[in-house]
């Protein structure tokens, strides 16, 4: 009786341990980068970001990975860069909400002050087809010398895994969730509201991103270009 408890017990050991792995959604390892190119609902190229891996690091609970991304107007002019954290605590992925602010607008912010308040994009170990996933949101407040000069605010909505889908893109051929979403942003006085859906593919990341308007006309759409695993 006493070993059969024994074996029940290392076998829930051994099931908590697996429920808490990290997933690898995104190539982290230090040196990898890939290219997201951005285009508008015609298919003319408007920016294109270059990401790169910078670091690497096993955690107690987890990994962190910090990440730099510079982007560029479809001429190669740079219109700003950025850096961001992707992490996994006790089996949850978490994307960096900054990733939602575009380069281009923090770009006009880089010599004022900026107080960021974040509720970050989560994906569980297990993505299953049907469920929902965490809402995430993001806000900076951008003061100069002391004065409140605007508030943005991007709150994303209604996570839902739709399914599987095969994606091609000029990086490859992938297997990948597809994820939709709402998003609501608030900048100033100026409101927007928007659908959106990304297609994650395990190991290589976003491949593929839509955004929509409210009646569902497509306003543009982002593809992975290239993709170099360390």
């Amino acid at each position: 009786m006493r070993k059969i408890i024994i074996i029940l017990i290392a076998a829930a050991f051994s099931l908590s341990l697996k429920a808490q792995e990290c997933p690898n959604y995104y190539p982290l390892s230090q040196g990898s980068n890939w290219e997201l190119t951005q285009y508008d609902k015609k298919d003319k190229v408007e920016s294109i970001s270059t990401v790169l891996v910078n670091s690497y690091i096993d955690t107690e609970n987890g990994y962190l990975s910090n990440i730099a991304s510079t982007t560029t107007d479809a001429k190669g002019k740079s219109v700003g860069t950025s850096e961001v954290v992707m992490k996994c605590e006790n089996g949850i992925f978490i994307f960096d909400m900054r990733n939602f602010i575009s380069a281009a607008t923090m770009e006009s912010y880089k010599d004022m002050e900026v107080e960021i308040i974040a509720s970050d994009m989560q994906y569980p170990g297990m993505l299953e087809s049907g469920s929902y996933l965490p809402d995430a949101s993001i806000t900076y407040k951008i003061t100069n010398s002391g004065f409140a000069m605007m508030t943005i605010t991007i709150n994303i909505t209604n996570r839902k895994i739709e399914g599987k889908e095969t994606v091609i893109t000029p990086a490859g051929t992938f297997d990948a969730y597809k994820i939709s979403y709402n998003v609501n942003s608030k900048m100033g006085m100026m409101k927007t509201s928007a659908m959106a859906t990304e297609y994650l593919s395990p190991g290589n990341g976003i491949v593929k991103s839509e955004t929509y308007n409210e009646k569902g006309v497509l306003q543009g759409y982002s593809l992975l270009t290239k993709i170099e695993k360390k």
